[in-house]
């Protein structure tokens, strides 16, 4: 009787550890997660890790994988998100955060090109905003070098001349930022349109 006590006691041990195992595995991967993107300023070349990763961010695009004058159709072919609106003007694109948060990324058009490009960015709370916006402007500043400030944007300029700009449009509890790609002479803080 002692023996099999002490083998179901043996069986239990185990048992916990294992889990507390996966336990401090997945506490390694959540905080992984939240790593700062790295990068020289300006060199063009960005580390895209943690937050950025989540929100499909290359180094070698403008947004997810597409650049100002790619074809319509590179966008169809390419984007990943949930398509959720089309039209002559534009095609809109939504992606889902496993903790509720969200994105919807517009791809404007002129002549079945990409002619400028809107995310809007959801999400939960105001240390969320400060991250995300950290992580976006430490990617940018890697892309572009040193951004400029105007109307409460963050503005950087591209090799092309294109603007690229990162706004907090947090309002009361609805919590956000938003990012624009125009090309160069098109207004980076007005409407698109």
């Amino acid at each position: 009787m002692s023996r099999f006590l002490l083998i179901g006691a043996l069986l239990g041990l185990t048992v916990f550890s294992n889990a507390c195992r996966n336990r401090q595995q997945a506490d390694s991967k959540a905080t992984d997660s939240s790593a700062v993107v790295a990068g020289t300023a300006g060199s063009g070349e960005a580390a895209v890790t943690g937050r950025l990763d989540s929100l499909g961010l290359t180094s070698d695009s403008h947004w997810r994988g597409i650049n100002l004058g790619d074809p319509i159709a590179t966008v169809r072919a390419t984007e990943k998100g949930e398509l959720f609106e089309s039209d002559n003007e534009h095609v809109g694109y939504t992606i889902e955060f496993p903790n509720l948060e969200s994105a919807d990324f517009l791809y404007y058009q002129t002549g079945q090109h990409v002619s400028a490009i809107v995310a809007d960015i959801f999400l939960n709370s105001p240390q969320s905003v400060k991250t995300y916006q950290q992580d976006l402007q430490t990617f940018f500043t890697a892309c572009y070098g040193q951004p400029v400030t105007q109307e409460g944007a963050m503005i950087w300029t591209g090799p092309k001349a294109e603007k690229v700009s990162l706004k907090d449009v947090s309002k009361g509890k609805d919590y956000g930022l938003k990012v624009r790609i125009n090309p160069a002479g098109a207004p980076t803080t007005a409407s698109i349109k």
